[in-house]
Formats: C-alpha cells, sequence, structure tokens
C-alpha cells in the first residue's frame, strides 16, 4: 500500500508544518453508486478543535484496490476504506472526516512516525468518533437492534456497582452478572439461538480485535457505532458485550460455531476499551484529577498479544496515548524492523527489573524460522491464548515481582550482551535486517543473562491431546500417567501430598473454577465423580461434575503437558517442551519457566572434520533457549527462596556442601522445616536449588 499512490504523492501531499499539523478529508456529497470525490485540507489540531469526525475501521485486504478523486487527483485505496465512505456520504451537503490512510502520506515513512505520534490528540480533539464495522450482513441487523434496546446505563453500571471499592472479588461480580445463553427461559426458542448466532458472528468482526481501536474508540466521549444503515452508541455495544461474557468457564451452545476463544478474546479488548474510557470520562480518581496518560508503559504491554495489527510495530504505537512514560521506552520509527523493535523492549523491561514480558517471549509462542532471540516477546497475532498459563494472583515462584510503579535500573533482572563472534556470524538473517544499520541490530545476536534460583531436568513428558474433546485420548494419557507415577518412590510428592493427588492437582493448577486455591479434600471430593462422567457415553453440560470446570479453566490436557523432573517435580510445561529440557524459576518472576540447552547450529558451522567436541552435560550448557512459562506444584508461593536462604543452598553443590544441607534437614524432620512451614519431602529437592546466571539466546 505504501508505493501504491507515489507517483502522485508530491502533488497531492503537502508538507506538513506548524504545532500538531494534519489533514482533513472533505468528502464531497453524493448519491449512492456515485464516484466518489474528496479534498484533502491542511490545517492543525488546534485549528480544527470539534470541528471533524475521526473515523475508526479496519484497513481489510490490499486485494483489488479500487480508486477516488482527491483533489483532482487519482487516489488508489483499500477496498474497506472505499466501501466506508460510501457509507459515510451524506447525499446534500459535505463532511469532514478524518481517515489516517487517506489524509496520511503513506509513501513517507517519516510522515507516518509525526502523525502516529499525535493520533491520540486527533481522535480526543474530534467532535466525535465514528467506528465503522464493515458492511451490513444477516446477522449485523439482528446484532445492532438488540444492542440499541439493551439498557445501556444499567448495564454500565452493574459491574462498577458490583465491584465498587474491591467489596467482591471478581468471581463474586462475575457470578451475578446477567447471560444471554442462560439455561433459562427463552434459551430453547429457535428465534432466541437466531439472535444469539447473530450477536456472537457480530462481536467476532475484525475490528474488535484491532490494537488502534484501543485509542480510537475509547478517547472521545461521544463516540457511534455504525453497520449499514443502522447506528448505536459505544455504551450499547458495552453493553451487548457484558450480557454475552459467561459468568464463569462455560461453553457457548454447540448451535454457535464460531471459536470461543476469539470471541472471549473480542469481548476481552471491548471492556478494555470501557475501562479506559472510564477512566477518562467517568466519575473516577483520573478524571477528577484531569490526568490522561493514565499507566506506565511496561502495564499497558500486558495485554497486546491479544490484539491485531496490520504492521507488528503498531502493538507498541498504538500503545502511546495511554502510557505516560512511551516516550522513554521507543520513538515512533517506522524504518526501525519490528524485531528490533520487540528486542530493545525486552531489554529495557530487563534493566528495570521486570519480568512480565517472558509471558509472550520463549519458542513455544514465538512464530517457527524467525530472528527473534528466545528470551523477546513476539508480540504478533495468534500465540497469545494457546500457550499462556492462567495466573493466580497468589503465585510468585521467583519471590516478590517488582511491580510497574517500584520498577527502577537499580533493580535489574538481568542483562543482555553481545554473542561470541563464533556463535554470532551462524544466525541466518533475512536481507531487510541484513542491510539495516543501527546498532540496536546487535541485540538479535545476543545473550540475554537471567537471576535463576532452581533448576531441575526433565525425564519423563505426557502425551499431548489436541482434541479438548476427545475424551479416549483423555482417558488415556490420564492412565498413563497414573501408570507411571504409581511406580516411584516414595509416594508422598515434597510437600506432603500423595503422589496421586499431587499429579491431579497440578493439572488444575491447584486451583478451582473461581481460582480458588485447593487441597487434597477437592481431589477427594471431585476426583472419581469427573473420570466416571468421563466415561459415560450419555454424558452432557448440563450434568458436568465440578472437577471439569477447574480443568477447562487449567486448560491442561490441550494447551500444556504434564512434566516431571529428575528430583521429582510435578509440572505443567507447553506442548514444544521435550525430555532433556529443564524446568527452573527465575528470581524476580512470578511462575516457572522451561529452557533447552542450546548449541550453535551443527549446518552452520564450520567444516572442521577433524575436531572432535566433548559432550556438555547440562550443568556446563553455556547457553539455553526460552521454551515458555511452566507451573511447578508446591514451589508457586515462594518456596524456592525460602529454602535457599534457611539451608545455604548452593548451584551444583559440592559434596561437602550437600552433607552439610542434609544435615541440617536431618532427613525432613530438622527444626529448619518446621521454621518454614513446609514438609520435609522439600529434602529430595535441596541441590536442584541455588542462585546462578542463566544465558538465554
Amino acid at each position: 500500500m505504501e508505493t501504491w499512490n507515489a507517483d502522485i504523492a508530491s502533488l497531492l501531499y503537502s508538507p506538513l508544518d506548524g504545532v500538531m499539523p494534519f489533514r482533513l478529508l472533505r468528502l464531497h456529497p453524493g448519491k449512492a453508486g456515485e464516484h466518489l470525490s474528496t479534498e484533502l485540507i491542511p490545517t492543525s489540531v488546534d485549528d480544527a478543535d470539534s470541528q471533524y469526525e475521526a473515523i475508526s475501521y479496519t484497513w481489510g485486504s490490499p486485494a483489488n484496490p479500487p480508486s477516488i478523486t482527491c483533489n483532482n487527483l487519482n487516489l488508489i485505496i483499500q477496498r474497506n476504506a472505499f466501501d466506508m465512505l460510501h457509507d459515510l456520504r451524506q447525499p446534500d451537503k459535505p463532511r469532514i472526516i478524518w481517515v489516517d490512510a487517506i489524509c496520511i502520506d503513506q509513501s513517507n515513512v517519516e510522515e507516518r512516525a509525526s502523525q502516529v505520534s499525535i493520533m491520540h490528540h486527533i481522535y480526543r480533539r474530534s467532535k466525535r468518533v465514528v467506528i465503522w464495522l464493515g458492511k451490513p450482513d444477516e446477522y449485523s441487523s439482528l446484532a445492532m437492534s438488540y444492542a440499541a434496546g439493551l439498557d445501556a446505563p444499567k448495564l454500565i453500571a452493574e459491574p462498577q456497582e458490583l465491584g465498587l471499592h474491591g467489596r467482591m472479588n471478581a468471581w463474586e461480580v462475575y457470578s451475578r452478572k446477567p447471560y444471554f445463553f442462560d439455561s433459562e427461559g427463552e434459551t430453547e426458542s429457535s428465534q432466541h439461538e437466531t439472535l444469539g448466532i447473530a450477536l456472537v458472528k457480530f462481536i467476532n468482526r475484525p475490528w474488535f480485535n484491532r490494537i488502534w481501536v484501543q485509542q480510537e474508540a475509547a478517547l472521545c466521549r461521544r463516540t457511534q457505532v455504525i453497520c449499514g444503515e443502522q447506528e448505536v452508541g459505544w455504551d450499547n455495544v458495552y453493553a451487548l458485550a457484558w450480557v454475552l461474557t459467561p459468568r464463569s468457564i462455560e461453553v457457548y451452545p454447540d448451535y454457535i460455531s464460531d471459536d470461543q476463544n476469539s470471541t472471549l478474546n473480542n469481548l476481552a479488548a471491548i471492556q478494555h476499551i470501557q475501562r479506559r474510557r472510564r477512566q477518562l470520562y467517568g466519575d473516577s480518581h483520573w478524571h477528577e484529577k484531569g490526568r490522561k496518560n493514565i499507566s506506565p508503559f511496561s502495564s499497558c504491554i500486558a495485554d497486546v498479544s491479544r490484539f491485531g495489527a496490520t504492521d507488528p510495530r503498531d502493538k507498541m504505537y498504538a500503545l502511546q496515548c495511554f502510557a505516560e512514560d512511551a516516550n522513554e521506552w521507543f520513538e515512533v520509527d517506522y524504518r526501525v524492523p519490528w524485531e528490533i523493535l520487540y528486542t530493545d523492549v525486552a531489554r529495557r523491561f530487563l534493566q528495570q527489573g521486570i519480568l512480565g514480558f517472558l509471558k509472550s517471549a520463549g519458542r513455544a509462542r514465538q512464530k517457527p524460522d524467525g530472528v527473534l532471540p528466545s528470551w523477546a516477546p513476539d508480540f504478533r497475532d495468534g500465540n497469545w491464548s494457546k500457550s499462556t498459563i492462567e495466573e493466580h494472583p497468589s503465585w510468585m515462584a521467583g519471590g516478590p515481582k517488582t511491580d510497574y510503579a517500584s520498577a527502577c535500573p537499580g533493580r535489574a533482572a538481568g542483562s543482555v550482551h553481545n554473542l561470541p563472534k563464533r556463535h554470532r556470524k551462524r544466525l541466518n538473517l533475512p536481507d531487510r535486517l541484513k542491510t539495516y544499520k543501527d546498532t540496536r541490530k546487535s541485540l538479535l545476536q545476543s545473550y540475554a543473562s537471567f537471576k535463576c534460583m532452581m533448576a531441575d531436568e526433565i525425564i519423563y513428558i505426557a502425551d499431548v491431546v489436541e482434541d479438548p474433546f476427545d475424551v479416549k485420548a483423555t482417558l488415556d494419557v490420564l492412565r498413563t500417567d497414573l501408570h507411571y507415577i504409581e511406580k516411584l518412590e516414595p509416594q508422598t510428592y515434597i510437600n506432603g501430598e500423595s503422589i496421586a493427588d499431587a499429579y491431579k492437582l497440578t493439572l488444575i493448577l491447584s486451583s478451582d473454577r473461581s481460582q480458588l486455591l485447593v487441597d487434597s479434600k477437592y481431589v477427594c471430593d471431585n476426583w472419581g465423580d469427573w473420570i466416571q462422567w468421563l466415561e459415560d457415553p450419555l454424558r452432557g453440560r448440563d450434568d458436568m461434575p465440578i472437577w471439569e470446570y477447574s480443568m477447562e479453566a487449567a486448560e491442561s490436557i490441550h494447551r500444556f503437558r504434564f512434566a516431571m523432573t529428575s528430583h521429582g517435580y510435578f509440572c505443567l510445561v507447553p506442548q514444544a517442551t521435550k525430555r532433556g529440557d529443564v524446568v527452573s524459576i527465575f528470581v524476580g518472576y512470578s511462575l516457572g519457566v522451561v529452557i533447552r540447552p542450546w548449541q550453535p547450529p551443527l549446518t552452520l558451522m564450520k567444516e572442521d572434520k577433524g575436531s572432535q567436541e566433548k559432550p556438555r552435560g547440562k550443568e556446563d550448557t553455556e547457553y539455553f533457549e526460552f521454551i515458555g512459562d511452566s507451573y511447578i506444584h508446591g514451589m508457586m508461593n515462594n518456596e524456592a527462596r525460602c529454602v535457599i536462604e534457611e539451608f545455604n543452598c548452593r548451584h551444583n553443590p559440592t559434596q561437602t556442601q550437600l552433607n552439610k544441607m542434609l544435615q541440617t534437614s536431618d532427613s525432613g524432620n530438622g527444626e529448619a522445616w518446621k521454621t518454614l512451614g513446609l514438609h520435609g519431602g522439600y529434602e529430595r529437592i535441596l541441590e536442584t536449588l541455588g542462585d546462578h546466571m542463566v544465558r538465554l539466546v
């Protein structure tokens, strides 16, 4: 698209000068079917204050682009923009609008960067924002009519009132909310089914998933949503999302064919927008203080992997209007390759002592055949939910984590260094990166050192269940795992639970459907009913047992794999994990991690048939690759740090050091365990603990 209009760009786009300059588009009147005629108007944000409408829409496919007349020139635009202009054009008077694809010279990377930097001002200062959802279809008219009929003020106030001042946790708030697919009343009628299908199809329109709409829909108090000839206020769209959001871990009825994870992702995106609108314009302390940029960049970035973007760099650039410190993290520059931008952001996180970016990093999440270091996040589309462990608020496997407010360079969680030359030249960079000149390019050929306090090799890993509804495969995996652990000695887990109970609790992350922590009693009360239900050919969701809700919340069977390490840790690990990988705990990170010993690819090594290198053991491995997050049963609440400090644990201890630790432990009966409040079974993992640095490539 950047080259579509390069031959007329100098005639159409005069240089932008002054304070916050931009262009508006005058859409000339016309009847349906007539050729589109427009005119660009140079102005500034101050001069045009509240005199235009800012349009929010999706660019769509670049295939077969049509053309319009702009300043008497033939301008090629995307099909979506073409259809949008036709829908917005008035028959008898011009319309003054701002449309990014036309008002910005897309062939000029400097102008694109400068305009993106003031985009939040453009939307905030408009007289209204118009969200164009696309061409209407058989579903949109039903959905728009239903949304228009909702009691939006009541439904908007409801979640705020239920959760006011933290009187209720999220589970209680959601348990009392209205839900369209309730199993009572009219939900069995064919009309209700037809409407339900229409509503879910509507929510899955591409607009809802875009990263840019997070600011476009939030910044202007007056925001309208248009689809065809129908129009509703933003509040009605949020109200629709609220009634479609499940109360808990629930599956939509069978007649809903759309992917539920995608639907829930879009519903969450709508809630993000509404939360930001409330902060800007609602009755809150943010609004009272007149504060506009309300969050640090490090907290804004948490969910960017949920959203779509035509350009991967926009995953960062679109956050600047909500991040008060965005300018400290990056400069909007479309000459910088996205790989370098993402890796540089990760490096800065390390310097600030924040490791939350690792939730979007690792080979389990990164797309294959890329050049990102394994420790760099991949915020592009499609991987966020597939390998993300639902984190419990109490978890802090690596000890207290640095929160966003207290982050500072003095609390660095690691450091980044260039790989030695003998490794650096073996990385195969694509041509577009080879020709890019910037010192930051060396980040792609670097390693990051992380502070690590626990490491143990995986010796057993369960099979993967690809289809979550394949009950036979699920039962086969469960039986195989249980048969394996029945042979283990001792039959007590490190925290004192039976081996069988520890395995079963690992599968549900030791949490019930409402994220309340559970123990062996929960296993005793619910496991048997679940197995019986799975084995029943007539089973249905109407009689679904409690344990199934916990399994669906954890998503352990089809998104993760059960694994056991050489010293007996029970874990949930990414599907990409292999035997021989290492389960670890990084200082300051709330989850466990999986890392893999790394050696330079043999196919890229210099031919040296006469040289033979002695294979390294796990303890001698120089570098590792980051695979992804893990849950480590019995180690998610800072147990590692407590034991290290109490027993003075050392990484790869000498026999003398190990004997001293075992003497203090006294076969698990020592006073130290009583002091810690831990079961003496933790003695088994003493030699896996100890502070050391791990290098990730």
